[in-house]
C-alpha cells in the first residue's frame, strides 16, 4: 500500500511539473507566431521604402503612371485557428496611398512624367495563413467607400481603386 501511495504521489508531482512545463512552451510558442507576423509585416511595409511600386498602366482616362506609399500605423489581428495546415491566420489593415501623375494620350508621355498631382488614399485588408513556417498572403482587399463594402483584388494584385484615378 504504501509503494501504491509513492507511485500515485510522484505521478501526481509530474503532472505539476509537466503541464506548467508543457503551457509555458505553448505560450512560447505563440508569442514566437506573433513576433514572426509583426516582423512580417514590419519588413513588408519597409520595403515601400525602397520600392514603391511606381508603374504606368492604362485606365479609361488614358495613360497614367503611378506609385504606392503605406501608413506604417496599421491594425493587426491574430487568432489560432484548428487546421493543421494553417494553425495561426493574421489579418492586417492598412492605408495605401496612390500618387498620379495626369492623363496622358500614350503610355511614352506617362512613363515621362515625373509630376504626381494627385493622390488617392486606400484602404486595405490581407489576411495571412501561417504555413511551414511561413506566412503566405491568402486573401487581398479593398474598401470602397462609395459602396460601404469590401472587395477582393485580383490575383494579380490589381484592386478596384487602382482605376479610380
Amino acid at each position: 500500500m504504501r509503494r501504491i501511495t509513492k507511485l500515485l504521489t510522484s505521478a501526481f508531482c509530474a503532472l505539476f511539473i509537466i503541464i506548467p512545463a508543457s503551457a509555458v512552451l505553448s505560450q512560447q510558442s505563440d508569442t514566437d507566431i506573433v513576433s514572426s507576423f509583426k516582423k512580417h509585416l514590419t519588413d513588408y511595409v519597409a520595403s515601400y521604402k525602397t520600392n514603391r511600386r511606381d508603374e504606368v498602366r492604362e485606365t479609361s482616362g488614358g495613360w497614367i503612371r503611378n506609385y504606392y506609399d503605406i501608413d506604417e500605423n496599421y491594425t493587426v489581428d491574430l487568432r489560432k485557428t484548428d487546421s493543421l495546415i494553417s494553425p495561426y491566420v493574421g489579418t492586417a489593415n492598412f492605408v495605401f496611398t496612390m500618387h498620379a501623375t495626369s492623363f496622358h494620350k500614350t503610355k511614352a508621355e506617362a512613363e515621362a512624367d515625373n509630376n504626381f498631382i494627385r493622390s488617392q488614399p486606400l484602404k486595405h485588408r490581407h489576411v495571412y495563413a501561417y504555413q511551414d513556417g511561413a506566412w503566405v498572403l491568402t486573401q487581398r482587399e479593398e474598401y470602397m467607400a462609395v459602396l460601404d463594402e469590401w472587395f477582393k483584388c485580383d490575383k494579380d494584385g490589381s484592386c478596384m481603386g487602382e482605376g479610380a484615378l
